[in-house]
């Protein structure tokens, strides 16, 4: 205890003697303190400062490459407009061409159909007997001429492959000579050839033929004909005329699988006006396919009639079949 307050009047009295050193220590530390605590906010204010500064930076830099972006598009918008341009002129002009051939398909395909329809009327074809055509053979029916229906113009809408019309009900089927079989049986039908109509259109005939028609128009009268089972009205015809010395003509048209009888008594188609030609028809029906089709039945009555009107003229027109 005496030690302690021994240092104590010590301590006092070095203090009391360094009094002005010691001021000057303790402002020095509160200076060095002051210092210390104004640099660390210094600091914090530089780094605040430059984050400020680097977000500017950033600011400016995205602004600058947005700029640039924008600068860039613009620039390469022509070329891209250019380039959209050309292909769309690229895909209209291959549309163009589309079209145009479309067009071009379609008007060779209108020019086949038309070209049908106009064989199909030069060629009511006889092929079942026949009609007429100046070698163009009347359509495929029983050799009667083709003509627009003057009732209703309406086509059929399905054929076989022979271009034949549907047959009407009740009517026999075509049989195609390649499939006719012939067999020993004895049948018989009745045959008649006539040209009578050119009576009635005599001024129109061919004046080389006048001597050729008959006064009263018959060339076969009708007659009771044997023939076999499994024949056609043309292989009838065929046998008639020879064995009678008539003269006949005709010729195979692939097209209707059919012959055409051109002529019969040396009177052919167009002999009588461009209208005129040989026709068939069988039990007072015209059939509307060839005569080498036409598979003969027993008892038929088969009738060649020379038309100087498409048929009109002899209950045949258009065709037949009706």
């Amino acid at each position: 205890m005496i030690s302690l307050i021994v240092n104590m009047e010590k301590l006092k009295k070095f203090v009391k003697k360094n009094q002005v050193l010691l001021i000057a220590v303790c402002v020095c530390i509160a200076a060095l303190t002051a210092t210390f605590f104004a640099g660390g906010n210094l600091s914090d204010s530089k780094v605040q400062t430059a984050s400020t500064a680097s977000s500017i930076s950033t600011t400016s830099a995205d602004t600058e490459t947005t700029s640039v972006s924008a600068t860039e598009k613009i620039t390469q918008s022509p070329t891209d407009s250019t380039k959209s341009n050309k292909d769309n002129k690229n895909k209209k002009d291959k549309k163009d061409n589309k079209n145009s051939e479309d067009k071009k398909n379609s008007k060779v395909s209108s020019q086949n159909s038309s070209s049908s329809s106009v064989e199909k009327s030069e060629k009511t074809e006889q092929v079942s007997g026949n009609s007429t055509s100046d070698k163009k053979k009347p359509s495929s029916s029983s050799n009667s001429s083709s003509k627009p229906n003057k009732k209703n113009d309406v086509q059929p809408t399905t054929q076989d492959k022979y271009k034949t019309d549907p047959v009407p009900s009740g009517k026999p089927k075509p049989v195609e000579p390649q499939e006719q079989e012939t067999k020993d049986t004895n049948l018989y039908c009745t045959f008649t050839i006539t040209c009578s109509t050119i009576l009635n259109n005599i001024d129109d005939l061919d004046p080389e033929k006048i001597e050729l028609v008959p006064k009263d128009g018959i060339i076969f009268k009708k007659q009771k004909i044997q023939f076999k089972e499994g024949e056609s009205v043309f292989d009838v015809l065929k046998r008639v005329c020879m064995d009678n010395n008539i003269h006949m003509e005709s010729s195979w048209t692939p097209m209707y699988n059919s012959a055409y009888i051109e002529g019969i008594n040396n009177l052919y188609e167009f002999d009588c006006g461009s209208l005129s030609g040989w026709m068939y028809k069988v039990n007072e029906w015209f059939p509307n396919y060839g005569c080498s089709r036409y598979e003969l039945k027993n008892g038929d009555d088969v009738v060649w009639c020379y038309t100087c009107d498409l048929g009109y003229d002899v209950g045949g027109g258009y065709a037949t079949g009706e």
